[in-house]
């Protein structure tokens, strides 16, 4: 019997498309708010609140919607939490940015930063409420870690699921990455003002069969999701072009680097069957944390690396640790 003592949503209760009940959630608090970016293009973000004194900011990963995260908020709110999600520009509702909607572009990594920090300065959350937390997944876990390095915040705690500190190139050592994406950027600029995908990499491809996935163990919430860009297709996107790789190659490096630059408690939650981001990032980024606030990592073993929509037996685990360590870390009144 696995441990729910946060009452979280089960499988059972999903069908291919959530449930009814998330659905008529989303549906009803679900509020879109856009907001011009100062680097060019409109973010979409979307706004849940139901009046709570708690509130949780979500970070995205790549190619990612907020309509992945309906299940999520649905918990999270019942938890006692307004969520706030955004998509990160170049993907989901947000303007697309590499010459064509299915590239998965950005110009600068930092882009990524400044636009987040935007967002949660427009929320006004220490005015608004007493508990500010912080959740992150994969890329949008990177983008987070460099804004709490960079900015003034108002969070009080922050938990990076599967985060992406560093990328599975299957044993291709990161200084040869960086190199190889350096030169084939700088090439590809003397035949195409076009960013190029890297080999092998096209644009948006309807899901793969749930046997050939490499992000989920749960078939209901891998369909429901995933049928969600087939049907929405404003939200497909498809692999990254080679300046993502090259500027996310270096920003991974720089957020690890300056991880001592966080003062709030942390909470790195790794999934032990990850095939798209590495173990190694992970360690090196919470070795280098200098400020022991309780700090926390768990690894999620046999977990594949979207733990939000993984089985009941990897996503109640990861979700309730989590939990337990944002209530852990709330101001008492």
């Amino acid at each position: 019997m696995l441990d729910n003592k946060y009452q979280l949503n089960t499988e059972d209760k999903l069908s291919n498309d959530f449930s009814p009940e998330i659905n008529e959630f989303w549906d009803k608090h679900a509020h879109v708010k856009t907001f011009e970016s100062e680097h060019g293009g409109t973010i979409n973000t979307v706004h849940i609140n139901t009046g709570n004194s708690n509130v949780i900011v979500v970070s995205q990963g790549r190619n990612e919607s907020v309509l992945k995260y309906k299940e999520v908020a649905f918990d999270l709110n019942n938890q006692g939490y307004d969520v706030f999600l955004i998509d990160h520009r170049g993907q989901g509702s947000s303007s697309r940015l590499g010459g064509d909607p299915h590239r998965g572009h950005v110009d600068r990594f930092q882009h990524y930063v400044d636009d987040f920090a935007f967002f949660v300065n427009s929320l006004e959350l220490e005015k608004n409420y007493q508990n500010r937390f912080l959740i992150a997944h994969s890329m949008g876990s990177a983008i987070s870690a460099l804004y709490l390095e960079e900015q003034q915040n108002p969070f009080q705690a922050v938990v990076f699921f599967s985060p992406m500190f560093s990328i599975n190139f299957k044993g291709l050592p990161v200084c040869i990455a960086k190199v190889i994406a350096s030169i084939y950027c700088r090439c590809s600029l003397l035949f195409s003002s076009i960013p190029p995908y890297p080999l092998g990499v096209t644009g948006y491809r309807s899901s793969l069969p749930f046997k050939e996935n490499k992000f989920s163990n749960s078939a209901k919430r891998y369909t429901s999701v995933f049928t969600n860009f087939d049907k929405i297709v404003e939200s497909q996107l498809g692999g990254p072009t080679m300046h993502w790789v090259k500027e996310s190659l270096f920003a991974m490096e720089k957020a690890i680097n300056n991880a001592e630059k966080i003062n709030l408690p942390i909470m790195i939650i790794q999934s032990g069957a990850d095939q798209i981001v590495t173990s190694k990032g992970q360690h090196r980024f919470y070795s280098r944390i200098k400020h022991n606030f309780n700090n926390h990592f768990l690894c999620i073993n046999n977990a594949k690396h979207e733990l939000m929509i993984e089985e009941d037996q990897y996503r109640l685990p990861a979700l309730t640790a989590a939990l337990d360590f944002l209530n852990h870390s709330k101001k008492v009144k």
